[in-house]
């Protein structure tokens, strides 16, 4: 993949009556037909950094590098309408950018109709709803054909069918135009969807990027792993055989080789334990009591407690072991080898 965006040695300091604040990002590159999600808790710099790569702050170091002719284009949080119609609105961005009268009415017909506005053209921007918005914010942005797009907290205040429609309707485009995407989101399943790679901020200090499967089942540090889901996190010790010990008749498989007696931290995914009532021998890790199961109709997250351990896993909600399972029961827990993620412990 080429980079539409290539950002190297970021800092950038700030200091106020509350205190400073330090950004530090040594490379980060953004490809041509990928989507990078960038995830961090508050105050850890993430639309910050989307500040500094769509050019509106200034950076203490660093440089970035966009091919010449290259466009970015910024999505804000709280998205901007100009006043006038819908169709305005594309149309006044257009002609900024020079385009020629001609072409003009059939690019904003066809921004408006790939996020599903068209019918709304004469429509007030100021009239519309806030997902209506946020089409109407993308439609304008990808009118002008740009290299980057770059997009702050895109889904958020919508509801999930809304979300669901908008990261389809995102996918296509990207897909089709070859952009190069990168949004911030607090929403890791969202970002899971939808993007190739992902990045997390943590402080100020870019902890971790790869790509998305590596960042979700190999995360870097026991904090990463807690930020994308991987929930069940706790310290254990390697064995002679190459099992970690979590604790008293808690022992993990694994295909790790570090030395007995080797402290670390053993990460699993709440999708990759399985809850069984025959015994697995070549994967089990024991008997589990359950402790408490909550469903919302499409996932039931159950509790559980194993060899001193607190764990969660999922099942379909009105299917198999989700429809028999009741709090207080004993059931065998089992998970491959290569789902127990190992982290070395200082």
């Amino acid at each position: 993949m080429t980079a539409a965006l290539h950002a190297h040695h970021l800092c950038l300091e700030r200091r106020d009556q509350k205190g400073g604040f330090k950004l530090t990002v040594p490379e980060i590159a953004l490809n041509h037909g990928e989507t990078l999600a960038i995830l961090g808790g508050n105050g850890a710099g993430k639309s910050t950094l989307l500040r500094i790569l769509a050019g509106l702050e200034k950076i203490d170091q660093g440089r970035l590098e966009l091919p010449a002719g290259g466009l970015v284009t910024m999505v804000f949080q709280r998205p901007i309408a100009f006043a006038g119609s819908v169709a305005h609105n594309i149309r006044i961005a257009l002609r900024a950018q020079g385009v020629h009268r001609g072409d003009l009415e059939q690019r904003v017909s066809e921004s408006l109709g790939h996020f599903g506005i068209e019918p709304l053209a004469e429509r007030r921007a100021s009239r519309l709803s806030g997902g209506e918005l946020r089409r109407l914010a993308l439609a304008r942005a990808f009118a002008l054909s740009p290299s980057v797009l770059l997009l702050d907290e895109p889904f958020d205040d919508l509801d999930f069918e809304a979300q669901e429609a908008l990261s389809q309707d995102l996918r296509e485009r990207v897909a089709k135009t070859g952009v190069a995407v990168a949004f911030v989101t607090h929403d890791v399943r969202r970002a899971a969807l939808l993007c190739d790679r992902m990045a997390i901020l943590e402080r100020g200090r870019l902890a971790q990027i790869a790509p998305r499967d590596q960042v979700l089942n190999q995360p870097a540090s026991p904090s990463i792993a807690r930020r994308v889901g991987m929930n069940n996190i706790f310290p254990a010790k390697m064995t002679e055989s190459g099992w970690a010990e979590a604790g008293p008749g808690l022992r993990l498989p694994t295909h790790h080789n570090h030395p007995p007696g080797t402290a670390v931290w053993v990460g699993l995914r709440p999708e990759h334990l399985k809850l069984e009532r025959e015994p697995r021998p070549e994967a089990g890790i024991g008997s589990a009591q359950i402790c408490s199961i909550v469903s919302d109709r499409v996932l039931c997250t159950v509790e559980l407690e194993c060899g001193g351990q607190r764990m969660r896993t999922h099942l379909v909600a009105g299917r198999g072991l989700a429809r028999e399972i009741e709090v207080g029961e004993t059931l065998t827990l089992s998970i491959r080898p290569e789902d127990v993620h190992i982290l070395q412990r200082a």
